[in-house]
């Protein structure tokens, strides 16, 4: 008897768990998961974690419009949406997303906006979810539930060098209508009865979610101006470390997120009505010192967890001790418009020759017969004098 009770409640175990209403995937549950693949970005992913409960519980939009400095982690961000999608299992019929480059939707020659570009993109992914013979009520839900994700969208301004710029007003526009929400026919094929045919569907974007993103390099020397001329410059954060190596610095840091105001968006060239169609501006962080120094040592593709794996390759082991680690996370945090991508430049000056030779017979041998090679504090301090 207690082994046939024993066994129903393994039985019972094993049963696929009934899939919760998207309601109850709240907003903590979707940050949770969604900081699982970015590092330092707090409040950034709270307000994308937000968004997309919006979105999937089709409350609203959720459209973002992200801007920080290069390495921030914008593309990362959206990367780990994707993976958000692909890891809940009641996001199934979320899981269509396409991540495209802003350049890519505008008909440079013709200044024409290119909206069925950005469309077959969806419908590939679509298909690739949807296996061989989709239905067009099939292509038509799952593409209406998309999520798309444009980056450099601060490449396509009205105003280039305080000139109009057609390409960039054909974009924004372009974007701006798609994102007010309509029904926008789309020519395809599609089964029915077992037959490919021609089809027409009707999408309603307006149960997309947008997400677009950009470095908008020069809106940074423009709010600095400004708020120079204005002595608000005083206001400006300073902040007093202790580096790896024992010295005091002052930094002193230029907060956009503090000064920023929406009119320094429209004078950069972006149209009023499309910023209007973006539930939240979310400015992302420029990356500490400590944050920079977490993504070198546990980023999935971090340039030291990349070379980890290679050296692994070649059998040896590959480690970085905490000081040579935070010497450079500090020559990163100098450069705050490159952000993470410092750490790549960097850390490979510090470690291509050992690429080249590691100079294996001068390595400790370990138990398991491979060997150790450790970037320690005088190999950063070789390296990057």
């Amino acid at each position: 008897m207690m082994t046939r009770d024993l066994k129903m409640v393994r039985d019972e175990d094993q049963q696929p768990q009934e899939p919760r209403p998207l309601t109850e995937i709240t907003p903590p549950v979707i940050f949770a998961e969604l900081r699982k693949g970015v590092l330092g970005q707090d409040r950034a992913l709270r307000f994308a974690a937000v968004a997309i409960y919006k979105h999937t519980s089709a409350r609203s939009s959720g459209n973002m419009l992200l801007i920080g400095n290069s390495g921030t982690g914008k593309t990362t961000i959206m990367n780990s949406v994707q993976r958000l999608y692909e890891s809940i299992p009641e996001y199934h019929g979320f899981r269509v997303m396409t991540i495209l480059n802003a350049n890519l939707l505008v008909d440079t020659d013709r200044a024409e906006f290119r909206g069925d570009r950005l469309l077959a993109a969806v419908e590939q992914r679509a298909r690739m979810l949807l296996g061989s013979q989709p239905t067009a009520e099939q292509l038509t839900e799952a593409m209406q539930r998309a999520t798309i994700c444009i980056d450099e969208i601060d490449k396509m301004t009205t105003l280039i060098l305080g000139r109009a710029n057609p390409v960039g007003v054909v974009l924004q526009q372009g974007l701006l209508t798609l994102m007010e929400g309509g029904t926008v026919p789309y020519r395809t094929l599609a089964w029915a009865d077992g037959v490919e045919e021609k089809v027409t569907l009707e999408i309603d974007t307006q149960r997309m979610m947008f997400i677009c993103g950009g470095a908008f390099e020069g809106l940074y020397d423009q709010v600095h101006e400004r708020v120079s001329q204005s002595g608000e410059l005083q206001q400006m954060r300073t902040e007093t470390i202790r580096t790896a190596e024992g010295r005091i610095r002052i930094l002193e840091r230029f907060d956009l997120a503090q000064f920023l105001k929406l009119k320094d968006l429209f004078a950069y060239g972006m149209v009023p009505q499309f910023i209007s169609r973006f539930d939240k501006l979310v400015l992302l962080d420029d990356l500490s010192i400590a944050t920079l120094q977490q993504i070198l040592l546990e980023a999935r593709d971090s340039p030291f967890v990349l070379s980890r794996r290679d050296f692994a390759s070649r059998g040896i082991r590959l480690e970085i001790d905490d000081t040579a680690a935070a010497m450079l996370a500090e020559r990163a945090a100098r450069e705050p418009r490159s952000g993470a991508r410092a750490l790549r430049d960097l850390f490979t000056e510090v470690v291509n020759p050992y690429e080249f030779d590691p100079g294996i017979e001068q390595l400790e041998r370990l138990p398991d017969g491979t060997r150790k090679l450790v970037i320690d504090a005088e190999k950063v301090r070789s390296a990057l004098r």
